[in-house]
């Protein structure tokens, strides 16, 4: 019973999630993006759409995130974004801007598929997250949907894995002109960062 449960809020909120996280990036004019919901409650590690994610084991928040980027002999931090997103060239509506999370390893989650879009065999996807080791793993994206799947595979795999539902829109937030979260930490700890100062 508490699978199925587990299973159907996974559910609920990769559906909440999948306008956050689909689609073509969007360019840095983000005015035409739109509206995102109010980002108070982003600080604590789950975007505006899916609050009830930290009811799950392993949630990740904000400063969970800052201890595993400034401990990387016992965290890997795994960035599932394309490499345009993961490079501040380009970033999904509801951001505040775009960049990368310092020291994080860009494994883009289209790589787990085959050329016929299947899901890679085990020993496959085991080869392609052999770098984490016996290191905790956090996972994100933009919005967390992503992120979420590929939680779920190293998992599988056998990973301690744990999911920063928040993802870059909660990231972005925190390093943004447009929050009160004393955002120098976050910024020490962000790469490529471009502040499109709450235009979103």
């Amino acid at each position: 019973m508490k699978r199925l449960l587990t299973a159907f809020l996974i559910l609920v909120i990769n559906v909440s999630l999948l306008a956050a996280c689909s689609g073509t990036p969007a360019s840095q004019d983000a005015s035409s993006s739109p509206e995102v919901p109010s980002p108070t409650d982003l600080t604590t590690g789950g975007s505006p759409a899916n609050g009830a994610a930290d009811d799950f084991e392993n949630i990740a928040t904000i400063d969970i995130v800052i201890e595993a980027l400034q401990n990387p002999d016992e965290w890997v931090v795994i960035d599932v974004r394309t490499a345009e997103e993961y490079d501040g060239k380009s970033w999904l509506p509801n951001a505040f801007g775009s960049g990368r999370l310092k020291g994080s390893v860009n494994v883009d989650r289209e790589l787990v598929f085959d050329s016929d879009g299947e899901l890679l065999p085990h020993d496959e996807l085991a080869s392609l997250y052999e770098f984490i080791g016996d290191r905790k793993a956090i996972v994100y994206c933009h919005g967390g949907l992503r992120s979420a799947f590929i939680r779920d595979i190293l998992v599988d795999l056998g990973f301690d894995t744990w999911h920063y539902s928040g993802s870059w829109v909660d990231w972005s937030w925190a390093a943004s002109i447009a929050s009160d979260y004393p955002s120098d930490v976050v910024l020490s700890l962000t790469e490529e960062w471009t502040d499109n100062e709450g235009e979103i």
